[in-house]
């Protein structure tokens, strides 16, 4: 038997809160039970809301698979479904919403998938002069390869008239420090960088957590 949000006291039913309350009064959990609807045996649909949100946040469900999702007591192949549909919604309106790249971590933000890649990836983010956002590039490969041919990194910002741009490249070791490559390739880059008049702001390293070369290393990032 599964249980139900009507099987809640109905002071603490998340449906009739909307209702009542408006929606700026639901907390991530509430808001997640309404979309589930149902728990399981010995769990409501609150409880199960709150296990999934305690190991993931909304964003991170898109990046998780069908059967990693399912390894949640209650949750079937369906509610699993609803939950990577949900991610990848929050994850489009995210982009949709930040056109500006002006902190670590509105980078963070942006790159919280690359942490789950099993191969190394390098991604570029093309900025104005007031660093709005005009566009990124993925590379596949280690960050030595794409540094062996710079003209790579360097083609698509000059397309778009950026003056700025940062790279972010993935360790899947889940290693957060930079390596005595990273230092020299992202030294090649700042100096050819300086020559093309697109500036490199940060080279970030996403391992376990977010390193930022520019505020961890001895390279003159201007």
């Amino acid at each position: 038997m599964d249980y139900t949000i009507k099987d809640l006291p109905e002071s603490e039913r998340p449906r009739e809160k909307l209702e009542n309350q408006g929606v700026d009064a639901m907390t991530d959990v509430e808001l997640l039970s309404i979309i589930l609807r149902t728990g399981t045996s010995g769990k409501n649909v609150k409880e199960l809301s709150s296990d999934i949100l305690s190991s993931y946040s909304v964003g991170e469900l898109a990046d998780r698979g069908l059967d990693n999702l399912k390894e949640f007591q209650g949750v079937s192949r369906v509610k699993a479904g609803q939950l990577k549909a949900l991610g990848e919604l929050s994850r489009r309106m995210e982009k949709q919403d930040r056109d500006k790249i002006e902190s670590l971590s509105d980078v963070k933000s942006m790159t919280e998938d690359m942490k789950y890649l099993e191969e190394e990836k390098l991604r570029t983010f093309y900025l104005s002069s007031g660093n709005e956002l005009l566009g990124s590039e993925d590379f596949d490969g280690s960050v030595s390869s794409v540094g062996a041919e710079p003209r790579k990194l360097f083609k698509h910002g000059l397309s778009l008239n950026a003056s700025a741009f940062v790279m972010v490249h993935n360790h899947p070791s889940g290693r957060c420090e930079a390596t005595d490559q990273d230092v020299q390739v992202t030294s090649q880059i700042l100096d050819i960088g300086q020559d093309l008049g697109l500036e490199l702001l940060d080279h970030v390293i996403v391992g376990d957590g977010f390193l930022s070369m520019r505020n961890s290393s001895e390279l003159s990032f201007q």
